[in-house]
């Protein structure tokens, strides 16, 4: 049973690892990433809660050469302080060859009343 317990995790730290490998991070100078199809990236955005803004795809309908595949918040903030920013990581996989630009914007749901505004550039190989 032990070894069975051992191989297991073994394989398990095997493949989080080969899926690591394949995640590109976006150039935060240009807002461009280049993929293969099938790679994986991340997409950071600065955001705080309890301004009631978050960040929003707004053509996600008309993307298709990547999908959004999952999102998670890191908290910069001492635990309990609230009102503190937070980052964002938005992860897409790439589905489709093709070059197209993400739009997103920081807004409280009406997007025409945004704060801020982010394009991306993503081109899958």
């Amino acid at each position: 049973m032990k070894k069975i317990l051992y191989f297991s995790a073994i394989i398990c730290l095997f493949a989080g690892c080969q899926a690591q490998k394949g995640l590109v991070s976006v150039d935060k100078e240009t807002n461009e990433i280049v993929l293969s199809k099938g790679q994986s990236c991340e997409i950071e955005f600065i955001t705080n809660a309890s301004t009631g803004y978050w960040w929003q795809l707004v053509n996600e309908n008309e993307v298709n050469i990547v999908k959004s595949v999952g999102d998670r918040y890191v908290s910069t903030a001492p635990e309990g302080m609230v009102g503190a920013s937070s980052h964002r990581f938005w992860k897409f996989e790439a589905v489709e060859k093709g070059t197209q630009t993400l739009h997103f914007v920081y807004a409280r749901g009406n997007v025409d009343e945004a704060i801020r505004k982010r394009d991306v550039t993503i081109t899958v190989k």
